[in-house]
């Protein structure tokens, strides 16, 4: 049986390059994102390049929901071996003075508490059988805050801080946690379309570098496999 990946949150850029590059070695994909018409599209492309993959559409701001997706993967393809989260948040970069208790809460919900709900649900079986790895991916304003560039950032930094202590509760039992930061946009991702159109939503005399998703997704199998660092920085 093939091993499994749940990436949690495949979106047109880095997502479908780590569903790539793990589907590329023998790994089963499992799709997870809101939207039903494109994740359905994602999972037939890979299909059609002899990955095996398929769609769990769910909202991942609703945690409740969180443990009856995973179910439904390991009915499909047996337990999880790997998951990547790192859901694409469609709200924009705001000033931290503008925040408010309700916004950083509908925030944290699909950025950290989501993360927290998924590594519940797979996490037991990885200490069960002595393997498994966690990844997620993350903005550069995750580890260094920024100017008027608040929002999803606090909520972020506070999974980045729960990954660097889960991987230190869980190394020793052939667990493997990795993340990336990147402190610019991913190559043919949404956003990067929009940049492209000049319709971004980040502050006009910032200088954004583009990112190669295939670079990164390379470093994630890395750290997924224990070749590789906790947290890998884009641009190097």
């Amino acid at each position: 049986m093939s091993k499994v990946i749940a990436l949690f949150g495949a979106g047109s850029g880095l997502g479908t390059a780590v569903a790539r590059r793990f589907g590329r070695e023998g790994y089963a994909v499992a799709l997870v994102a809101r939207r039903a018409g494109p994740l359905g599209a994602l999972a037939d492309t890979l299909q059609s390049e002899g990955i095996d993959a398929a769609a769990f559409p769910a909202n991942l701001s609703d945690t409740d929901g969180i443990p009856g997706v995973v179910e439904a993967m390991r009915t499909r393809f047996g337990a999880v071996d790997a998951a990547y989260y790192s859901p694409a948040s469609t709200e924009s970069f705001l000033p931290a003075s503008d925040m408010t208790v309700e916004m950083m809460r509908e925030r944290t919900e699909l950025l950290f508490h989501g993360l927290v709900a998924v590594v519940n649900a797979v996490l037991p079986e990885m200490r069960k059988r002595g393997s498994g790895a966690i990844l997620a991916g993350f903005g550069g304003t995750a580890a260094k805050g920024l100017p008027f560039m608040s929002g999803p950032a606090p909520a972020q930094a506070a999974a980045r801080n729960y990954l660097y202590s889960l991987h230190g509760e869980v190394a020793g039992a052939g667990i493997h946690v990795g993340m990336v930061t990147v402190s610019g946009v991913i190559a043919g991702s949404d956003y990067h379309r929009e940049m492209e159109k000049g319709s971004h939503d980040a502050p006009a005399d910032l200088e954004i570098p583009v990112v190669d998703a295939g670079d990164v997704a390379d470093r994630l199998w890395r750290s997924a496999n224990g070749t590789g660092e906790l947290e890998s920085t884009f641009p190097a």
